[in-house]
């Protein structure tokens, strides 16, 4: 956090960067806005003495910060399902491979005759 940045701004200015971050699919930075603002609420005192635009600005970073929760939430959910689809992609292929007898090689001679135009 910048010293010269009022707790207001501050909130709001992570709220902001979390809301871009989370848009941009920016991962890294996510989790550095995460980790500095659990730094500077363990360091700030208690809410009593909070004004009410800077509860205003805790209030919103709480709604956006939820809002990012979700949203990785749902990324790696997505991420999940799509390396599961890829997993029993590479099974169907391998086993394709097996059946076959290709090995992934330029190709065996003989097989290579019983092509449609291939040369005796």
């Amino acid at each position: 956090m910048e010293p010269c940045v009022d707790k207001q701004n501050q909130l709001r200015l992570w709220a902001q960067g979390l809301r871009e971050a989370s848009r941009n699919r920016d991962w890294q930075a996510v989790a550095r806005l995460d980790a500095e603002l659990a730094a500077a609420l363990r360091q700030w005192p208690s809410l009593a003495g909070w004004n009410p635009a800077e509860r205003q600005a805790l209030d919103l970073l709480k709604q956006v910060h939820t809002q990012v929760r979700e949203f990785c939430a749902a990324e790696m959910r997505n991420l999940g399902e799509t390396l599961e689809l890829m997993r029993q992609g590479r099974d169907r292929w391998q086993a394709y491979a097996e059946s076959t007898g290709w090995d992934g090689s330029a190709g065996d001679d003989e097989e290579q005759q019983h092509l449609p135009g291939a040369r005796a």
